[in-house]
């Protein structure tokens, strides 16, 4: 069936009742599209042409209805200017929903050849009517049922052109954006890539560097060109690459390292120190480094002139301590050297001298264990009861009113220390924590095992195993500015003439030089608690018999011929003066060379060698291990007031007699020298005949 209803119109058409053409919300959706004067568009083309076509008609006409007029898009069969708001049939076409059609409408304003007209809305999927399609004629006809359906579905593929066309210029936006966004990301990562001041690396999982940013040539001087394809430990310092190697292996197992420091070579052959921290992302390693070369150095100076500061500190309390030494030997010497005075007075003198010596060989010793520099006799030993013996006597050493508990461990627990230095560092603390209680109080002794050293005044802790011997007083406390010095040697809080200063500075160095640390723990009013770290142990395959003293009262010796090497002139003559004394025949040599030259030219005529630890060119130690080769039956006595070498290995294995000695220590040690049999450097008796 036709539609051939005869509408004619011989004025201009207004809105219809129900469509309101100004709706912000329509001319919103129709903005939407972005579709108003835009350039002619195949698409659009396409479909008037097959709208006309298939109507029949000579025209046909895609338009677009905004506030203020009618635009067309797409035209077929004739032109089609912009047109005012109220031309034609289009507003009458948005108002319906279905097809409008005018068979013959005669003249219309605008549009005097215009005779046919058919429509179909154009309406978003919200309903808002936004344009139309439309077929025209220029004689009078009518369309079928199946060509208004087609109408209607090519109205429809236009919308459908529409959205796509929005959903494509959305997605065009978004992309736009994004790249955008990505290049504005890439434009940072650059920036931060080029202008940072850390060193960033990324190589493959096999070292081979693939990647450096400018930091890299700025701080080595390598440029890309030269880094790219080596393998990163080529640039380490060849001393550390094996510990860089060693730090570096978390990341084979997909673990980051963190705060590796290493020397890094730069292209002028120096060294830069630079803190690394390597993570495993992708199958690749990003390195990030931090120059701290700088700060190292700075550091350095500040350890040196804190250094300087402490020695100066030290030159003045080991002066002052000394001078008041020395000044009792001087002006005993002087009233010795009166042939008037009385034996009495004498003897006094000569017992204020040797107890003079015996403060000053204490106060050294005191001076090497802070210097971590004493020659320690580490050996195998049951803290618990070493703790249980020293308890029962600290007693006399604090006095009555101070209370000593104990709590230790039922079981043995060993550890491998000095067990005169430990008994020392224990009565230093006790002495501490009694004139800390002013005499009266509690001292307790704890003992822990088993437990790892935390970190202590900067320094990094260990796993352990680790024994903690805790001694803690209810005394005053200590303040807060005193407590981070009060292991300084000669640093004291206590009155003039109460104490050297150096009773703490025993302990830290003994237990640094032990493989352990002290902590404190301290405020004032709530007492102190000293803990004692010390590698713990296992167990000896056979403890030693403690109880058993090897030492035997010197018996008369047959008079022995001693190579004395010593290059102090005055050490050296006080010796053989000595040994002479004891009535042996002493041949000075004043270098290990030229007591080497003596033994070459009378390899038979000593008994044992009697040598000094340092000297210029070949030591005592060096010296003592020739021997112990080349004349096994030789034996050899060193003798030394300080050394590195036996602070590290006390006497290598060989006797040792410490300076300041006495004429009866020094001839007890001859004679052992000459009555024993040893695997190292200690002698064979001899023949029995003294060869001088």
């Amino acid at each position: 069936m036709g539609y051939d209803a005869a509408v004619s119109r011989n004025e201009t058409m207004s809105c219809p009742s129900g469509f309101e053409c100004q709706h912000p919300q329509r001319l919103a959706a129709l903005r939407s599209y972005a579709i108003l004067d835009t350039a002619p568009e195949h698409a659009f083309d396409e479909i008037a042409r097959l709208a006309a076509v298939s109507c029949g008609t000579a025209m046909a006409r895609i338009t677009f209805v905004d506030a203020e007029r009618q635009w067309t898009k797409a035209a077929f069969g004739h032109a089609a200017p912009d047109r005012p708001l109220e031309t034609g049939f289009c507003l009458e076409t948005l108002g319906q929903a279905g097809a409008l059609v005018r068979p013959d409408c005669g003249a219309v304003a605008g549009e005097p050849d215009l005779r046919f007209y058919a429509g179909v809305r154009l309406a978003t999927s919200e309903g808002w009517a936004i344009g139309t399609l439309s077929v025209l004629d220029r004689e009078p006809r009518s369309l079928t049922e199946p060509q208004i359906f087609l109408l209607e579905g090519l109205a429809r593929t236009l919308m459908n052109l529409l959205e796509s066309r929005r959903t494509g210029a959305l997605l065009k936006g978004r992309a736009d954006h994004l790249e955008a966004q990505v290049a504005a990301q890439t434009r940072d990562r650059d920036r931060v890539w080029n202008l940072s001041p850390v060193l960033k690396l990324v190589s493959a999982k096999d070292g081979q560097v693939q990647s450096v940013n400018p930091s890299w040539s700025r701080a080595l001087g390598w440029s890309e060109e030269e880094t790219l394809g080596r393998k990163a430990i080529d640039f380490v310092a060849a001393p550390e690459r094996e510990a860089a190697l060693a730090a570096l292996q978390p990341l084979c197992e997909g673990r980051r390292a963190e705060d590796v420091e290493l020397s890094c070579l730069t292209r002028d052959g120096d060294r830069r120190r630079v803190l690394w921290t390597v993570v495993p992302e992708d199958g690749l390693f990003y390195g990030f480094g931090r120059d701290i070369t700088e700060q190292r150095q700075a550091e350095e100076a500040l350890r040196q002139s804190q250094k300087l500061e402490a020695i100066g500190q030290l030159t003045g309390g080991v002066a002052h301590d000394f001078n008041n030494l020395l000044t009792i030997i001087r002006s005993s010497v002087e009233f010795l050297r009166r042939p008037e005075l009385a034996e009495e007075r004498k003897r006094r003198y000569l017992d204020a001298v040797s107890d003079t010596v015996d403060r000053a060989a204490k106060l050294t010793g005191q001076l090497l264990a802070f210097a971590r520099r004493q020659a320690l006799k580490p050996q195998v030993f049951d803290i618990c009861e070493r703790l249980r013996s020293i308890s029962d006597m600290l007693d006399s050493v604090t006095g009555a009113r101070i209370q000593v508990a104990t709590d230790l461990p039922d079981g043995a627990c060993f550890v491998r220390a000095d067990e005169s230095q430990f008994e020392t560092a224990l009565i230093n603390m006790a002495v501490n924590a009694r004139d800390a209680m002013d005499g009266e109080g509690s001292l307790t002794l704890r003992l822990e095992s088993g437990s790892p050293m935390p970190p202590i005044r900067g320094h990094a802790g260990a796993p352990g195993p680790f024994v903690a011997v805790v001694v803690a007083d209810t005394g005053a406390g200590i303040p807060a500015p005193d407590l981070v010095r009060i292991f300084e040697p000669f640093f004291t809080t206590k009155e003039i003439g109460k104490g050297t200063g150096l009773g703490l500075s025993q302990v830290i160095g003994f237990a640094k030089q032990s493989g352990g640390d002290i902590d404190v723990a301290s405020a004032p009013g709530s007492g102190t608690r000293f803990t004692l770290y010390l590698p713990q142990v296992a167990a000896p395959s056979e403890a030693p018999d403690s109880s058993r003293d090897d030492r035997r009262e010197p018996e008369p010796q047959r008079s022995l011929c001693i190579l004395v090497v010593e290059d102090n002139l005055g050490v050296g003559r006080f010796c053989t003066q000595i040994l002479e004394d004891l009535g042996h025949a002493p041949i000075w040599a004043k270098s290990a060379e030229e007591a080497l030259t003596e033994l070459e030219r009378t390899p038979d005529r000593f008994d044992a060698v009697f040598s000094d630890v340092v000297m210029p060119g070949m030591g005592g130690v060096a010296l003592a291990r020739h021997l112990q080769i080349t004349r096994p039956d030789l034996p050899v006595v060193l003798t030394s007031g300080y050394s590195h070498i036996l602070a590290t290995d006390d006497a290598h294995g060989f006797m040792l007699v410490r300076k300041p000695y006495s004429a009866e220590q020094l001839a007890q040690v001859l004679y052992e020298a000459t009555q024993r049999r040893s695997g190292r450097g200690v002698g064979v008796p001899t023949n029995g005949r003294a060869r001088p």
